[in-house]
């Protein structure tokens, strides 16, 4: 059985970032695939051996630096999971509450970047299609996530998004699962693939 933890969902689901968890469910469902969704509250602990996928997801302002110093707090449990393949998505500000972790830089933007977006990725074929509303970029342009055709990507850049093994940040959202079939197939694969679940 798969288990996906996502965090914090009553503190970071602005503009309707649950719908990733939807899409995600409704995949499983469709290919009857065993879950279960574990929803992480501000008091519950992390347990990160225990997850396939750890999602996180945008959120208003006031809510960012609170789930910052929560999640400080697991920064060596973070970044194991990470170095042992285990799948992280990061979407929207969430990029910002994530940076404590030193794999890529934030920078603040005075101007808020708000954009429709079009973009390719090497993760699947096709376009990705999304939206952009937030004030901060990643910085770096290494370990890009996706091309940007429209909209705007890391540091004023066409590269937008942050890809280390199966750790996934981007400012984009959508949400990015819910408009994106192709996208989501590949995480559903990917989960698939590292539990070794039979699709058939």
């Amino acid at each position: 059985m798969l288990t996906i933890a996502h965090l914090y969902p009553y503190e970071l689901s602005l503009y309707g970032e649950n719908g990733n968890i939807k899409a995600l469910i409704y995949e499983l469902n469709k290919q009857n695939i065993k879950y279960k969704i574990v929803l992480i509250d501000k008091e519950d602990k992390l347990e990160f051996s225990k997850y396939d996928l750890v999602y996180i997801g945008s959120g208003r302002p006031k809510y960012l630096e609170e789930v910052k110093k929560r999640l400080f707090l697991y920064k060596k449990e973070i970044l194991s999971y990470i170095e042992n393949n285990g799948i992280l998505l990061a979407t929207g500000n969430a990029t910002y509450i994530l940076d404590f972790l030193e794999l890529y830089e934030i920078k603040y933007c005075e101007k808020r970047q708000v954009h429709d977006v079009l973009a390719t990725t090497s993760l699947c074929k096709g376009v990705i299609k999304g939206f952009q509303n937030t004030e901060y970029q990643i910085a770096s342009t290494k370990n890009i996530l996706f091309n940007i055709e429209e909209g705007c990507g890391n540091n004023n850049t066409q590269l937008e998004g942050y890809k280390e093994k199966n750790f996934y940040a981007t400012t984009i959202i959508g949400p990015i699962l819910a408009r994106n079939d192709n996208l989501n197939h590949y995480f559903i694969s990917l989960l698939t693939h590292k539990k070794n679940v039979d699709n058939s």
